[in-house]
């Protein structure tokens, strides 16, 4: 629950190349720290150039400059939403967070009784044992066309960080059950950092096949909800419900 470089890098890409759009609100689940391996002098070197407004920048400067030396600040992180998508309005829903935060627990259903534009699971779900509620939750608070952000350890390696290593397949599969669009998918690491793009499953496979797939590694995830508002619908694995390609199916099998 924290931005490092793989979140700083994947999101600053996004917004450059045109695929943040101006949001009011974002909810996170887990509030997001500030980890450490990014310098603040990047994030001033970006206010500096991104700012919508002389007024916005100067905000944005002097807010950075208080909280600039403490190195795991939960404040830094709202500057960086803020600057990238434009969110004045940050929530976060966490039992251990600061004292701002929506004290509820995830493994129940929750109903805030509005939407966001964005919500944020960075290295959350993977803590929480009702895994399916998690993301039924996470679509509930997503308003129609809004983005739903995930990170987190992947596919292998992270002994013991969380109940569950979350594999490609579920973003997939989710997104064909609930007709999100995917915006996004990179895997990447923290040290060394390395950060990888991809545009479908089998890019993924081949990648992991090819023995390219690195220690430790995370995902990114960006996936938009559709414009109308439904129910969540939980996925059917891929390979059973015999909707994956001939060279997924062969890599499944290959794989083990």
């Amino acid at each position: 629950m924290a931005i490092t470089w793989v979140t700083y890098r994947a999101i600053s890409a996004l917004f450059k190349n045109g695929n943040l759009p101006k949001v009011t609100s974002i909810l996170e689940f887990g509030e997001a720290n500030w980890y450490g391996d990014v310098p603040v002098e990047q994030l001033v070197k970006d206010i500096e150039t991104f700012s919508d407004s002389i007024d916005e920048r100067e905000f944005l400067l002097n807010r950075v400059a208080a909280f600039a030396n403490d190195p795991m600040s939960f404040d830094i992180p709202k500057i960086f939403f803020r600057l990238f998508f434009g969110a004045k309005q940050t929530d976060a829903i966490d039992l251990h967070g600061t004292d701002n935060c929506i004290r509820l627990d995830l493994n129940k259903p929750i109903d805030l009784g509005k939407q966001y534009d964005v919500t944020i699971n960075n290295g959350t779900a993977e803590h929480v044992f009702n895994i399916s509620q998690f993301f039924s939750t996470q679509h509930l608070c997503t308003r129609p066309g809004g983005l739903m952000v995930h990170e987190g350890p992947c596919i292998s390696d992270w002994v013991d960080h969380g109940f569950v290593n979350l594999q490609p397949t579920l973003f997939f599969d989710m997104s064909a059950a609930n007709g999100y669009e995917m915006v996004s998918f990179l895997i990447g690491t923290l040290d060394p950092f390395s950060l990888h793009g991809f545009s479908s499953r089998e890019e993924i496979l081949k990648f992991c096949q090819d023995a390219k797939l690195p220690k430790n590694p995370v995902f990114f995830v960006v996936l938009k909800k559709g414009l109308e508002e439904e129910n969540f619908r939980f996925p059917m694995q891929g390979y059973y419900a015999d909707t994956l390609s001939n060279t997924a199916k062969e890599a499944w099998t290959n794989m083990r």
